[in-house]
């Protein structure tokens, strides 16, 4: 008969002995928890990481520094503590001064033989790791793969929109350029009118083509340039000379370039900007000037008044013109500075822009330290505020 061996018993462990060893010599936070998660041990490393004293936290549940989000997953974990002894998780608990600390826990039950009364093992030991940086610099990474998948969509649809709006003056050349074409073998190209001497049908509608191919060339050409600066402006390759300028001078050269088509189309630009010095960009300030005034010109009817005016108000000068054409529809003023949105509509005469001229501005008045605004009511006109910073002391 086989005789019956007992089990060898292992000696029994001091648990106040080993937890003040791992308490006195471990480098990284430690926290000890009975099985209540009552805490009965810490060591330096852990206070310094939440901000109390040792005997602050002793004595306290663990739940007491553990933020409302991660109590789910601490209570999920201490379910399990008797069926997995060693488990890893994150948590994010809340320092003493309200902060919130990304952290893994290490979480180890202590394991022994049932005491006589059949008890269980005395508690957990709990090693913390600071993940707060790694956590957001993963989050900010994540935000910027975000942002970059963003802006690559927005390109896209914004390199579609410009485009097309390359194709449709494109188109309109390559008609009148056809119709030339075609017309340059009639009989009657040239010739003189039989009554009067005049030019012939034929040459009049040569002139026709010719302007339209001219005006179809200036629109691709504005398209281009406008396309050629936006895009320089995203890589910061336009500099800035901030000086102090004289918007009064500055507006009689951008008058004199835009003032012939207002006048083609009977409006009257008044400008009642006069001696009023700002601090800016020479260029920048004559880009932004005209494609506002420009902007103005195409969208009123014929007939009408574009205002041109200034004030010095909280420190700084607004230049305001003003517009009396349809407005901006309400649905797409919140996307006015949206690349991404095509919200360019057709001017008065039918001439539509890429829509970059008012992106165009936005981004050399923050560069030169100011900003735009743009107040719309449909059927209402138009009013474009530029604020810029005040280069003297002299009156408006």
């Amino acid at each position: 008969m086989l005789a019956l061996l007992s089990k060898a018993r292992r000696p029994a462990v001091d648990w106040d002995r080993l937890s003040r060893r791992i308490l006195d010599q471990s480098a990284q936070a430690c926290w000890m928890l009975d099985r209540e998660l009552v805490t009965v041990g810490v060591n330096p490393a852990l206070c310094a990481l939440l901000g109390y004293r040792a005997g602050e936290l002793v004595g306290t549940h663990l739940l007491a520094y553990v933020a409302e989000e991660s109590r789910s997953v601490l209570e999920r974990h201490a379910a399990i503590r008797d069926l997995a002894p060693h488990r890893s998780y994150d948590v994010t608990l809340i320092r003493s001064d309200g902060t919130p600390l990304r952290v893994i826990f290490n979480d180890s039950r202590l394991d022994g033989d049932a005491d006589s009364d059949g008890g269980l093992a005395p508690g957990y030991c709990i090693f913390v790791t600071d993940i707060t940086r790694r956590s957001e610099e993963e989050t900010q990474r994540a935000q910027r793969v975000d942002q970059l998948a963003d802006a690559v969509a927005r390109m896209n649809r914004f390199l579609g929109q410009i485009c097309q709006e390359l194709k449709d003056p494109l188109s309109a050349i390559l008609g009148a350029t056809q119709m030339i074409s075609s017309d340059v073998g009639s009989p009657d190209v040239g010739s003189p009118d039989p009554v009067g001497g005049r030019p012939g049908q034929g040459t009049a509608q040569l002139g026709a083509y010719a302007a339209l191919c001219s005006d179809a060339g200036r629109q691709m050409m504005r398209t281009i340039e406008n396309l050629s600066l936006w895009s320089r402006l995203q890589l910061n390759q336009v500099p800035m000379d901030l000086r102090v300028y004289d918007l009064g001078g500055l507006l009689q050269d951008v008058l004199e370039e835009v003032e012939p088509r207002a006048r083609a189309r009977d409006i009257l630009i008044i400008n009642r900007i006069v001696a009023t010095p700002v601090l800016g960009d020479l260029s920048a300030l004559s880009t932004v000037l005209k494609h506002l005034i420009e902007n103005a010109v195409r969208f009123s009817p014929s007939g009408s008044i574009v205002m041109l005016s200034a004030a010095l108000a909280d420190g700084r000068v607004t230049v305001r013109v003003q517009d009396n054409g349809l407005g901006i529809p309400e649905d797409l003023q919140p996307h006015l500075f949206r690349i991404d949105t095509h919200h360019a509509a057709p001017g008065a005469d039918g001439e539509v822009g890429s829509g970059l001229g008012l992106l165009i501005c936005k981004a050399l008045v923050e560069r030169m330290g100011g900003g735009v605004r743009v107040f719309s009511k449909p059927g209402g006109g138009t009013a474009v505020t530029v604020a810029l910073t005040p280069g003297g002391s002299n009156g408006l």
